[in-house]
């Protein structure tokens, strides 16, 4: 087979997902390209959404929350109506002749969308007789994401078999949803020792690991968190803070803790899974990506406080499955860490509802489907 799949670079958890998906078909035998769909509208305008989206997550969080629940609206309403059709499917229309000719041309058998643009500009070709592959949808969230109503997927993939009522709120047809879980990597479905991971990262069995992640794009306020984490210790506490991209917040934190031996800094990286395995306590934003990759892993997880919106969606499921704790303030993250770190009871808790309610190799599944589908 050979498959296309449609990306964004609206933040990190979008490409994990494709990548993880890619990696089954490729070591399966199969071709699997990952394109970002907005780049069929040129790289300018993909940089100016990406670029736009990142500035209003971290300066305005609030509105995104307003955008994302007018979003909601909009997709039901037009779910109903039947006819009208939001402004995100309009402007996604727009680069559906280069998409098309791009499908044709490398001649896929099948394209799967983990985004939410992507879906709307496929749904466009599809509508209109235009490709005749089947598309299918990826959920990157644990609920139903806005608009995703309009589109017409041959199969949406879903985070949970608990999360399908939201998508039947949405009136779409439960014989579309196949509860899969949120693909991740490989290499967080396997936990390697403890000892020897800290070994490897020169960390002690005797250490207090705390592990705060900021998100691929490095969202978050992590020095105040850091802080009290420190003043709350001892000589064993170790904090570990990855923040990501962003360069800003790498050098405040190395300058606020520039004398400050328990602080471990790492700006991106690619071993984040050998980072969880030496780690006690993992503080993250709650997107969807890595809250699934904490899941998938096992580790005492601490949400930190979720931007508006899917962020806020997902901690609500976690927290209902008593699979993390959050901290709805940038201030209480610090200190619900620390009594968690002094809890084992509290974390066996957690660890023992995330051994009940992870999905299986959910990358693997999916692959599984579409070659079915493929075959028969």
């Amino acid at each position: 087979m050979k498959i296309l799949i449609l990306s964004c670079n609206t933040g990190g958890g979008h490409n994990s997902a494709a990548k993880a998906i890619k990696e089954i078909f490729d070591k399966k035998g199969h071709t699997c390209d990952i394109t970002d769909v907005l780049a069929f509208g040129g790289q300018k305008a993909s940089d100016l959404v990406c670029d736009t989206y990142i500035e209003i997550v971290k300066k305005t969080p609030n509105l995104f929350g307003k955008i994302y629940k007018m979003g909601n609206k909009v997709g039901q309403f037009n779910q109903e109506n039947g006819k009208l059709r939001s402004p995100v499917y309009l402007v996604n229309k727009l680069y559906a002749d280069a998409l098309e000719d791009y499908i044709k041309q490398n001649e896929y058998d099948a394209v799967v969308c983990v985004h939410i643009f992507a879906a709307e500009a496929m749904t466009n070709l599809k509508k209109h007789g235009r490709v005749t592959v089947p598309f299918y949808f990826v959920a990157t969230d644990y609920y139903c994401s806005p608009m995703l109503e309009e589109t017409i997927p041959n199969k949406i993939f879903i985070a949970h078999k608990d999360s399908t009522f939201t998508y039947l709120n949405h009136g779409i047809d439960k014989k579309l949803l196949l509860p899969t879980g949120i693909p991740v990597s490989q290499m967080f479905l396997s936990k390697k020792d403890k000892t020897l991971s800290r070994q490897q990262l020169g960390l002690s069995n005797t250490d207090q690991v705390f592990l705060l992640m900021s998100g691929s794009m490095g969202f978050g306020d992590l020095i105040d968190t850091t802080k009290y984490i420190f003043d709350n210790g001892n000589e064993n506490t170790r904090v570990i803070a990855i923040t990501g991209h962003n360069e800003e917040l790498y050098k405040s934190l190395e300058s606020k803790f520039k004398d400050e031996k328990r602080l471990i800094l790492v700006g991106f990286t690619d071993q984040v899974s050998d980072y969880m395995d030496a780690s006690d306590v993992l503080l993250t934003k709650p997107g969807g990506l890595s809250s699934t990759e904490a899941l998938a892993k096992g580790i005492a997880l601490i949400h930190t406080a979720p931007i508006p919106g899917c962020e806020s969606e997902n901690v609500q499921f976690f927290t209902e499955h008593h699979l993390s704790l959050c901290a709805h303030e940038a201030s209480d993250a610090g200190r619900i860490a620390v009594e968690l770190m002094n809890d084992s009871f509290m974390r066996d808790q957690i660890l023992a509802a995330q051994d009940h309610f992870r999905c299986q190799n959910s990358a693997q599944q999916i692959v599984d489907f579409i070659e079915g589908n493929f075959s028969s």
